[in-house]
């Protein structure tokens, strides 16, 4: 657990000191710095440090690069920066590990959604005064999806893992949970992609769902198995 702990720290250290430049800004976008509860306009040619977070309207996106980067966040979606980094399969197992730590239900008891606004301002489209915890939770998770989509897969499966935590009613939602749960099988973690898949059979599911869910649980029993 200490060498845990420890592993953990350096790879957070490694993540704050990472900054990107807003290379283009189309439509309103949104960021929260650090521990501030105001969002504030984000504007072309700044810098944004990996303790913000971003967050774009319906008709909006923005252009990112640093570190040999280069990265678009699209319309209705919210990202943290510190997603932006290339994650090896090893440090990512460590990352979930420390995800599963926090997701005990005695360390969950203090956080019944106490992300149940967020304030602000309600400007350029964004209402950012006294916005649901679940509106955030799906831009997340939607943020996590393009990351994914754009070959970030190590840290869109984590980031959805930390927005099922902060955001419960995220949990629910089927059509995300398949498609992170997909990404860890095309990363041979077999393991965790039959944890998430066995978590997702007690969800309301269709029948569509409920066969792809079954399939997906035969198949990784198999590969367990060494078969």
């Amino acid at each position: 657990m200490k060498k845990i702990m420890i592993m953990t720290v350096v790879f957070a250290c490694s993540l704050f000191a990472q900054s990107y430049k807003v290379e283009k800004v189309q439509g309103s976008v949104k960021a929260l710095i650090g521990n501030s509860e105001q969002w504030i306009d984000v504007k072309e040619g700044t810098m944004v440090s990996s303790s913000t977070v971003l967050m774009t309207d319906k008709n909006a996106l923005i252009m990112l690069s640093g570190r040999g980067i280069k990265f678009t966040l699209k319309p209705s979606a919210a990202l943290s920066v510190n997603s932006l980094k290339r994650m090896t399969i090893d440090e990512l197992l460590l990352a979930l590990a420390m995800e599963e730590i926090l997701s005990t239900p005695a360390k969950r008891k203090n956080d019944k959604t106490i992300n149940t606004a967020i304030y602000g301002t309600d400007e350029g489209g964004i209402k950012t005064a006294a916005m649901p915890a679940n509106i955030l939770g799906d831009l997340k998770l939607n943020g996590a999806k393009q990351l994914a989509d754009n070959g970030f897969k190590e840290t869109a499966i984590l980031a959805a893992k930390e927005t099922y935590r902060k955001y419960p009613a995220t949990q629910k939602n089927v059509v995300a949970r398949l498609f992170f749960a997909e990404q860890m099988m095309n990363l041979s973690l077999f393991g965790e992609a039959y944890t998430e898949f066995t978590e997702i059979q007690n969800l309301q599911l269709n029948d569509s769902q409920a066969k792809e869910v079954q399939t997906k649980i035969e198949l990784l029993k198999k590969k367990l198995a060494g078969m």
